[in-house]
């Protein structure tokens, strides 16, 4: 240095010497304080960066947490895609049981086993009256029957044969391994009528099946069989 200290106005020395008077100690000692100073005002702005970053971060918290908590968004964010939808099950009420077939859907033929002349075509106007199909008349080759009727059947005709005997009060059923669906009739000695047909259509009614709580009725019922 040439002993002349640099103009600074901002800089206050208490022992400030006289610029006649600068040294170059006292050069480097100014240069020192000055570095000292840049060191401290430095750490003031990093201080004012990390307190202001710090609110930031807390604030940035509080409002996701509080979001979070009323339900504004879900977190982690990517969550709401990859959740599975549930799945609700569906119970189906059970069908009832059909246990008769409905006399539009039976044909048969009626037989005489009695010496009555005329009875089994009677029977036969009757039951084409409730809707049966009447596909002859006879006498029972077989000869008399004890009881009121007797309804021969095969294993498809099961059905069939159940509506049949519920217009005849004491008919049975006999499976006699006849091959398709019609059945036979046959009346007996103690024939004494068909029954009413609302108490023989109350005979031919689905079995009742209890079903579970909110179970969904099926749009479409299964068609009888036999």
């Amino acid at each position: 240095m040439n002993g002349d200290r640099p103009e600074d106005p901002g800089d206050v020395w208490d022992d400030e010497p006289d610029a006649a008077t600068w040294t170059d100690d006292d050069e480097r000692r100014y240069q020192e304080r000055r570095a000292v100073e840049r060191r401290a005002a430095r750490r003031r702005r990093l201080q004012t960066s990390f307190f202001v970053l710090l609110v930031l971060l807390v604030l940035g918290t509080g409002t996701t947490a509080a979001g979070v908590y009323q339900g504004w968004w879900e977190w982690p964010p990517w969550q709401g895609d990859d959740t599975p939808t549930p799945v609700r099950t569906v119970v189906v009420c059970p069908t009832p049981q059909i246990t008769a077939a409905p006399p539009e859907q039976v044909t048969l033929t009626v037989l005489n086993s009695t010496d009555r002349t005329g009875l089994a075509a009677q029977t036969a106007e009757q039951l084409q009256a409730r809707g049966f199909t009447v596909g002859s008349v006879g006498n029972d080759a077989a000869g008399p029957i004890e009881g009121s009727a007797v309804v021969r059947h095969g294993p498809e005709g099961l059905l069939a044969a159940r509506t049949v005997a519920a217009q005849v009060d004491g008919a049975q059923l006999v499976d006699d391994g006849r091959a398709g669906t019609a059945v036979e009739l046959s009346l007996g000695t103690a024939f004494g009528g068909l029954r009413a047909p609302e108490e023989a259509a109350v005979l031919t009614q689905p079995a009742p099946v209890e079903s579970p709580a909110g179970c969904v009725v099926p749009t479409q019922q299964p068609a009888p069989t036999g």
